[in-house]
């Protein structure tokens, strides 16, 4: 019994001696965070970004915040429709075109000129000359037609119709050019062949017996006169004038094809259109008599004299 005694006082001796020397440590502890965490981020995580993630685009994808404030935000578009940023109006690095469109080829505007009429189509005159078209000089047609020089055979009785050669020099080129005959050996054929009809320019109609309709340089009969006349002005000649037998409208006809440009021009529609056979081929263009002579007598249906010769050989 003492003993038990002395131990449990021994016991608790002991035990108040540790108590004494090993401190335990206080509920406080001080170097951790209190129950707060002040130490830590409170519950609205100041250090992390809010649920607004003003840090993050918005979801338009700018690079800067959406704004806050509903009341500055304009309504987005739909989603199915794209608008792009507006541009400044002061395109400093890209200017856009002037209104003359310098670098394009065709401005679009309403002032544009009308077309032509089929007449003036027929009748206007090329500007240029294609390279590849035999051109007359005035010498060559001087010595072509030589008495078509200087006044020519023009007087004050004939002068209506009458041409020297320098009038006939650029309705011959014209027309050269009008009806694409470029070889030398056509022009020169076209060139004889009306010389010799009409009198070395003298005449633009029939003077003896005075045949009604008949007339150009080229002295067509009054059927291909309404030909002529109709390829140029369709919209002025009439379908019942072809068969027409009264001298006033064959003579009405063959008015209109009396001009510089038509008239030197006849014979070379009617090699394009008539006779196409002898046009552009070796039967004229190599500029031997006899393709001249058959041209004259089978082609025209004219006959034949040794002066045609002489005017085609000059």
């Amino acid at each position: 019994m003492k003993v038990a005694v002395a131990f449990t006082v021994l016991s608790a001796l002991v035990q108040t001696g540790f108590a004494k020397c090993i401190p335990s440590p206080t509920p406080d502890y001080s170097v951790a965070p209190s129950s707060d965490y002040s130490a830590v981020p409170s519950s609205d995580y100041s250090a992390v970004p809010s649920s607004d993630y003003s840090s993050v685009p918005s979801s338009d994808y700018a690079t800067e915040p959406a704004p806050s404030s509903s009341d500055d935000v304009e309504p987005a578009s739909s989603s199915n429709e794209y608008t792009a940023p507006a541009l400044s109006s002061d395109y400093t690095t890209a200017p856009a075109p002037s209104s003359d469109y310098a670098t394009s080829s065709a401005p679009e505007t309403s002032d544009v000129a009308p077309e032509t009429s089929d007449t003036e189509a027929e009748t206007t005159e090329p500007t240029t000359t294609p390279s590849d078209v035999y051109q007359i000089t005035a010498s060559q047609l001087d010595a072509a037609v030589p008495a078509g020089k200087g006044s020519g055979k023009c007087t004050a009785d004939n002068s209506d119709g009458c041409a020297n050669n320098e009038q006939a020099l650029v309705a011959l080129n014209n027309a050269a050019q009008k009806y694409g005959v470029t070889e030398r050996g056509e022009v020169v054929a076209m060139i004889a062949l009306m010389a010799f009809e009409s009198g070395s320019w003298q005449y633009n109609v029939n003077e003896f017996p005075g045949r009604a309709g008949q007339g150009t340089k080229a002295m067509f009969m009054y059927p291909f006169i309404y030909k002529y006349a109709k390829a140029l002005y369709p919209d002025k000649v009439q379908d019942a004038w072809e068969s027409a037998t009264d001298d006033l409208t064959m003579n009405n006809v063959r008015a209109m094809v009396l001009g510089d440009d038509d008239s030197f021009g006849s014979a070379f529609w009617y090699l394009a259109t008539q006779a196409p056979e002898y046009h552009n081929t070796g039967k004229l263009k190599d500029g031997d008599l006899a393709s001249f002579k058959e041209y004259c007598t089978s082609a025209v249906g004219a006959g034949w004299d040794d002066d045609r010769q002489k005017g085609w050989e000059a």
